[in-house]
């Protein structure tokens, strides 16, 4: 014999709703005891509270079950915020509970731990799994994949990814009396359980057929011969979001059924597509879409299709329901229809318990591995083998009326406050159905045909525009080069060299020299300046920086005057911009073996004296950042004692902020470690090295910040 009941309510009170479920259970049970029950609750109830009472009214019950983005029953249909329960009494067959944990860190070792946990008990073949992961777990395909292998053909693996509709909080899982997270709760069947199930996606093809190529787990690069993401905004226009609304068709080997993929996320730089489940490399994939009339229909034919003729010959005990929250977005205020058509192909003494899941999971025909699916509803009808059909149909068990805790007067008022509670969700997710409608109308509307030879006419133009942007880019890219020293300075007794390195067309980092047409000994200068950020604006700050330095460098006055001066200019032109500009100022004079340096907000420059093999920062005192506050005046730093082989470097933070794929920084003692190591071989060398060092400790890194690098050395006698 095999019974399976369902409870379910509504009521916001925790204790209420599960006293309520497990009075409806105990109603249809009698005096049966279930060996094994699963829980399925909305997120704010107390799901502690939630396990601990239906373990006292079962011990050894074996429980799992998770938090949903809404419930589904035959007993109050359909629910945001509510309690389901399901209720197993066999005494054919044998139900043992399981728990992966820490499932994200080693899937396949957390299955077998927790498989051989449920078969402890057992010598014979498991016959079905039921299982609820966490749905923020990125590895649901290898979980499945895990799963098939240990299980074997014969056992086929069902159910839908834990969730919320609160995307604040994240999911949580049950076990027995535990409430996990990062966890797998299932239920393995053992003995010769007989099911049906269908698959129903509602997806309709549309378009032509391609081939993924260049894939990566879930991110695809190519579709056919077109960037993945083109593909998809060449069906449904230039959208700035992943359009959950028009997932991907993947077909199976036969080229004829297919499951779906929902897009999640979109890179505009390599024009990936990152979808909600893996897509085998070389798999035939077509774009779909859906409206709410159309997946209606389709769920009618499915079902009919699937169970009609079985249902004629064969009585099961339940059915189990796993929808992809995507469809109850879609379905809106019909939602509620795709329940009412499984009752209507179903015997009415069958009980109906299910929730909309992140992820769902079964074969997809029979005698096929199980599967991951996305945007896919799932039904699985539970029942003895050689159980005939009931000669007597009834409806469903009459509920048990929900119980209240206290019904005198003076707590009515707490009641009202519950009930009210419980409207504001509703309208609340009333709210967001409606919305969503509107932008799949929206949607909709963009696949005619009409309005795609406009936007591919529209993207056509964009690729023009862009093309000539680029070559725009280019241009200013080559113009503020010319703008840096073309070529090292010649100053006897003296190695310079300079590099400026951006991480796009154009940068906001800077270097010059400065000296008078005396030359040697006559004092020089050398300049550093970072721009905040990087690109088109930060190119022009620095351009206008330039000049005015140039300008006034030109003038009698010290070097804390200059930039004074200029910060005064600065920030007049880019007040309330939020932009700056910090600068490393140094003047050298070698008649008088002297250093003097302004810091404008700017990272000290590095010192260093091969005679002692000893660093030091020229550091002092240390101003604002050019362009912050017109008002600041700077004063300089000094040093005397310049002497051979002595090396002064300057950079800017793009060098010691650099970021490896494991986040570390690359700091300051690498270069200070190629400054020492090249100190004979000068200047140049050094910039080398350094700028090599960078590239290699980045890895397949982009540059994330513009770099300049300066290293002067003292070649001769002063």
């Amino acid at each position: 014999m095999l019974k399976i009941v369902v409870g379910h309510s509504e009521d916001v009170d925790t204790l209420i709703a599960v006293k309520t479920v497990l009075d409806q259970c105990r109603h249809q049970l009698g005096n049966l005891v279930p060996q094994a029950g699963m829980v399925f609750a909305g997120i704010d109830y107390e799901q502690r509270k939630i396990l601990t009472e239906i373990r006292a009214r079962y011990p050894g019950l074996e429980l799992v079950g998770c938090t949903t983005a809404g419930e589904i029953s035959s007993i109050s249909g359909n629910s945001d915020d509510s309690i389901g329960l399901v209720l197993i009494y066999s005494d054919t067959l044998d139900i043992k509970s399981g728990i992966g944990r820490n499932i994200s860190e080693d899937p396949a070792a957390a299955i077998r731990s927790a498989l051989a946990q449920a078969r402890s008990n057992g010598s014979r073949s498991p016959s079905l799994c039921l299982l609820f992961p966490d749905s923020y777990n990125p590895s649901f395909q290898a979980i499945v994949d895990s799963l098939n292998t240990e299980l074997g053909p014969y056992c086929p693996v069902f159910g839908g990814g834990a969730g919320t509709l609160e995307s604040e909080k994240a999911p949580l899982q049950f076990y027995g009396d535990e409430v996990l997270q990062n966890a797998l709760p299932f239920l393995l069947f053992f003995g010769e359980l007989e099911f049906e199930f269908n698959v129903n996606n509602s997806w309709r093809p549309l378009g032509m057929r391609a081939r993924a190529t260049d894939v990566s787990g879930t991110t695809v690069r190519k579709i056919g011969d077109m960037q993945a993401l083109e593909f998809y905004r060449y069906y449904v226009g230039p959208h700035g979001h992943p359009a959950a609304e028009f997932p991907l068709a993947v077909f199976d080997e036969d080229e004829k059924h297919f499951y779906v993929r929902t897009p999640m996320d979109f890179d505009e730089d390599s024009g990936s597509v990152s979808f909600a489940g893996p897509i085998p490399e070389g798999a035939t994939v077509q774009l779909t879409e859906a409206t709410r009339e159309q997946m209606v229909a389709f769920t009618q034919n499915s079902i009919e299709t699937a169970f009609q003729q079985k249902l004629q010959t064969w009585q099961p005990s339940a059915a189990l329901v796993f929808s992809c929250v995507t469809r109850k977005g879609i379905l809106g205020t019909r939602t509620p229809e795709e329940l009412q058509i499984l009752k209507n192909h179903l015997p009415a003494n069958v009980p109906i318990m299910g929730f909309y899941s992140f992820g769902e999971f079964s074969p997809l025909q029979k005698n096929q591995i199980s599967r991951m699916h996305s945007s896919t509803m799932v039904t699985l009808l539970l029942g003895e083998k050689g159980s005939r059909p009931a000669t007597t149909m009834y409806t469903d068990p009459t509920p048990v009326s929900e119980p209240r805790l206290h019904k005198e007067d003076q707590n009515r008022y707490e009641q009202l406050q519950n009930e009210n509670l419980y409207l504001k969700r509703k309208l609340k997710r009333s709210e967001t159905y409606r919305q969503r409608l509107e932008t799949t109308i929206d949607l909709n509307a963009s696949m005619l045909k009409k309005i795609n030879r406009d936007v591919n006419d529209a993207r056509l133009e964009i690729e023009h525009k862009n093309e000539l942007l680029r070559q725009t880019l280019e241009l200013a890219d080559e113009i503020q080069k010319n703008m840096l020293p073309r070529r090292n300075p010649h100053i006897a007794n003296f190695q310079i060299a300079g590099k400026s390195v951006y991480c796009s067309e154009t940068g906001g980092d800077y270097f010059d020299f400065l000296k008078t047409e005396k030359g040697f000994p006559e004092p020089f200068s050398v300049l550093v300046g970072d721009v905040t950020g990087h690109g088109i604006e930060a190119a022009l700050l620095m351009t206008t920086a330039r000049a005015l330095i140039r300008s006034r460098a030109l003038q009698p006055g010290s070097i804390a005057q200059i930039l004074t001066e200029v910060n005064q200019h600065l920030a007049y032109d880019i007040d309330a911009s939020g932009r700056f500009m910090t600068m490393f100022y140094l003047n050298i004079d070698p008649r008088n073996k002297r250093l003097d340096w302004v810091r404008a907000g700017h990272d000290p420059a590095i010192f260093y004296d091969p005679a002692t093999d000893t660093f030091e920062e020229l550091g002092g005192g240390s101003g604002i950042p050019l362009g912050v506050d017109k008002s600041f005046a700077y004063e300089a730093n000094e040093k005397f004692g310049l002497a051979k082989d002595q090396i002064i470097f300057i950079g800017t933070d793009g060098i010691w902020e650099t970021h490896n794929p494991k986040g570390e920084m690359f700091g300051k003692q690498p270069v200070l470690d190629i400054i020492r190591a090249n100190a004979l071989a000068g200047p140049q060398a050094i910039i080398d090295n350094v700028i090599s060092a960078m590239n290699d400790f980045r890895e397949n890194l982009e540059p994330q910040d513009d770099a300049t690098l300066v290293a002067l050395k003292v070649e001769g006698d002063l």
